[in-house]
């Protein structure tokens, strides 16, 4: 009896030491593994949809990875239950998996892809993960499938026991979904939790229970699959009480056992996870960010058939992608109490990761984009990820703002300041190679609210809201561009100026035409430059100066004259006026009245020469109700849109051709033109398919019919009130 106690100690000292050794030889051998590899985790466009300016986020790793079969090799030659002891406690070491380096952001390149040609960003700045937990949106998605099927055995409290130890580490950004599968499906799904508020643990107490099995076979792999393509395929309709934060995980707790199924194997755990890895659910989804998923994967072993127990665990085995922080283990029955040491370990790596925020100028016009991570002048080598290619990360390339360089611009503006008709300098990094005609520069008239457009990211109601401020005149023109700066001609018009003297300013948005992108999209973002009126013109001031010293003189003369008259002097002959004849009765005679435009005086009253010049006639009134105003009103539910006089304005659902662009279907692409002439508002129908009316009458096209004051305009569908003045 005590020789089988003694062979009983020596076999689980024997373990010990062989576990011991094996993590002596984890830290001997760390260096002989692969180069150490950046790994972007996730790219995420909403610090620039917060703050206007355009910033990426990403989340990126920078480690040397090691395999298991490497961190376990020294307990291969253990077996059974002593084995799977060895390797839990390897894999549990510190760093077993992986070696972390800084991020080094000095010699780091982020590029974004444009048409074939690399732009590269500007770093901004970074930070570790887990110094940044309480920072808006860090944290993690935790899909956790926990296995119910009654094969589980006591090891269903077990695997409880660590969703609840993970429950209990939630930080305050994270998220939590807890699923309960059997043999056939996922039969109990909590969605998504606020992980601050803890509710996972009471969903996992509230089921304690394993389900029936239905078969001697399971088909893990699809079960798996479809949970994590229902679960994180729903994180972007999670409802406003959860926010999805920027990293996400997976945490399979299960046995691994699929009997025979031929899709669950170790082969097929490799295909699943490089689902995972890639990070789009499912995979043809064009629309939502891509986001690799880490997979943690706890294996539970089954008491069965040894060939069905060495397919679960590799199966369970190759799920884990320690590549981007996945991690591997083993728990026996009864083993639930190393839950905080494993938790530990998972949660150890992620705070290791690094935030990282780059200035984007540019983006490629479409929904998907492509980034790439390298870096330079490494004294030891550091593999960067092209990963990101052709991929969603969730930016609209039409709201990406452009990068304004506002203080620079306001600081410049402070010593030259901006005024009606003057030029001025808007600096930036702009993408558009120096083309003048891609830069439109709107100012927002004094003394008009902020356009709600600007407020938002409507953007119909900003198109809406610049055409709107091209009728009105308050378009800039661009004289010259590069790629930092464009130069502009302000409107000669004293409405761009919000303020008197040394309180005055000038407000702008600066839009690509091309690349459909502006300068702000917040109130707080619209750039604002120090203004002035404009300076005195010399040659005026010069002119009417030199009037002014004509009139004297002419006056002077005048005065003279009749002063020799009064004396009774002889007159003094005067030549004959030009271009009249000559005046009867001689010399004596007065003389005769010069024309209309060489007398000074207001018209009606007496001249300067004692001739009365008649008033000019008002202009006949139109005779379609105009009021002769010098604009005119489109009102109605697709906008107000204004009339300058002797402009013509197109509409159509064509943004490219048209001033009032309507997006309604039945609107055709130029449908009808306006202009403002003579006091009268004109519409002329340009061959659309559904027509125009004035006043419920169809128009003839090409012909310019009259709109009298209070008109009804219809075009297609799309009904304004029309207002001369």
């Amino acid at each position: 009896m005590k020789d089988h106690r003694r062979s009983g100690l020596a076999r689980q000292a024997g373990r010990v030491i062989v576990c011991a050794l094996a993590a002596a030889l984890l830290l001997v051998t760390s260096a002989a593994f692969a180069a150490p590899q950046a790994r972007i985790l996730r790219v995420d466009p909403r610090a620039a949809q917060q703050n206007g300016n355009p910033v990426l986020t990403t989340v990126i790793e920078v480690s040397q990875t090691k395999r298991i079969s490497d961190a376990t090799a020294a307990c291969g030659s253990l077996t059974g239950n002593g084995q799977l002891d060895c390797m839990s406690q390897a894999l549990e070491q510190p760093f077993a998996l992986y070696t972390p380096f800084p991020f080094p952001a000095t010699n780091a390149i982020f590029t974004v892809t444009i048409d074939g040609a690399e732009f590269p960003a500007k770093y901004v700045d970074h930070a570790t993960w887990g110094d940044s937990q309480q920072q808006p949106g860090v944290g993690t998605a935790w899909l956790v499938l926990i296995d119910a099927d009654r094969r589980m055995g006591g090891s269903f409290n077990d695997a409880r026991q660590v969703a609840q130890q993970l429950v209990a580490s939630l930080g305050p950004n994270d998220i939590i979904d807890l699923m309960f599968f059997n043999d056939r499906q996922v039969v109990k799904d909590s969605k998504w939790l606020a992980g601050a508020q803890k509710t996972g643990a009471a969903f996992i107490n509230a089921n304690p229970e394993t389900y029936a099995s239905s078969g001697r076979n399971r088909s893990l792999l699809t079960i798996i699959k479809n949970a994590a393509t229902d679960g994180f395929g729903s994180l972007g309709n999670v409802g406003e009480n959860v926010k999805v934060p920027l990293h996400q995980a997976m945490v399979v707790l299960s046995s691994g056992f699929g009997g025979t199924d031929p899709s669950t194997t170790g082969p097929g755990a490799l295909q699943l996870q490089q689902y995972l890895t890639g990070g789009r659910f499912p995979e043809d989804n064009t629309a939502l960010p891509k986001s690799p998923v880490p997979v943690v994967s706890i294996y539970f072993p089954l008491k069965t058939l040894d060939e069905f127990r060495q397919n679960s665990f590799e199966f369970m085995q190759n799920l884990a992608n320690p590549e981007i922080g996945g991690f591997f283990t083993v728990v026996q029955e009864g083993g639930g109490a190393r839950a905080p040491a494993i938790v530990g370990t998972v949660r150890q790596r992620f705070s290791k990761m690094s935030i990282v925020h780059w200035k984007v100028a540019c983006v490629a016009p479409s929904v998907t984009q492509t980034f790439k991570l390298f870096f330079n002048n490494m004294s030891t080598p550091l593999l960067g990820d092209n990963t990101f290619k052709d991929v969603p990360v969730g930016i609209d390339p039409t709201t990406w703002p452009l990068d304004v360089n506002t203080q620079y611009s306001a600081q410049i503006a402070q010593t030259h300041p901006v005024y009606p008709n003057g030029t001025f300098r808007i600096y930036g990094d702009f993408c558009w190679g120096g083309d003048k005609s891609r830069a439109e520069i709107y100012f927002l008239p004094s003394g008009q609210p902020l356009p709600t457009a600007l407020v938002g990211a409507d953007i119909d109601q900003a198109k809406r809201t610049q055409q709107q401020l091209i009728a009105m005149g308050m378009k800039g023109t661009a004289v010259e561009a590069a790629d930092t700066y464009v130069e502009v001609q302000a409107p000669d018009k004293d409405k761009i100026l919000w303020g008197t003297g040394d309180q005055a300013v000038v407000r702008l948005v600066v839009y690509d035409n091309r690349a459909h992108r502006t300068s702000g999209l917040t109130a707080d973002t619209i750039v604002s430059l120090k203004g002035t009126s404009p300076p005195l013109n010399l040659m005026l001031i010069l002119g009417a100066a030199f009037a002014v010293v004509v009139l004297a003189l002419l006056a002077l003369v005048i005065v003279k004259s009749g002063g020799s008259k009064k004396r009774g002097s002889a007159p003094v002959p005067m030549a004959p006026t030009y271009g009249a004849p000559a005046a009867p009765g001689g010399y004596g005679a007065p003389p005769a009245a010069p024309h209309p435009e060489f007398m000074y005086g207001a018209p009606g009253q007496a001249a300067g020469l004692g001739v009365a010049v008649p008033a000019p006639q008002a202009a006949p009134p139109s005779p379609y109700g105009g009021v002769g105003g010098t604009t005119a009103t489109l009102q109605g539910q697709a906008g107000i849109f204004t009339l300058l006089a002797g402009q013509e304005l197109r509409a159509g659902r064509d943004a490219a051709q048209c001033g009032i662009v309507l997006n309604e279907p039945r609107v055709s692409a130029v449908h009808a033109t306006l202009k403002l002439d003579g006091g009268q508002l004109w519409v002329r129908d340009e061959n659309s398919n559904n027509g125009t009316l004035v006043n419920g009458n169809r128009i003839a096209p090409g012909v310019w019919s009259p709109v009298p004051q209070g008109s009804i305009v219809r075009l297609g569908p799309v009904e304004f009130s029309a207002r001369i003045g």
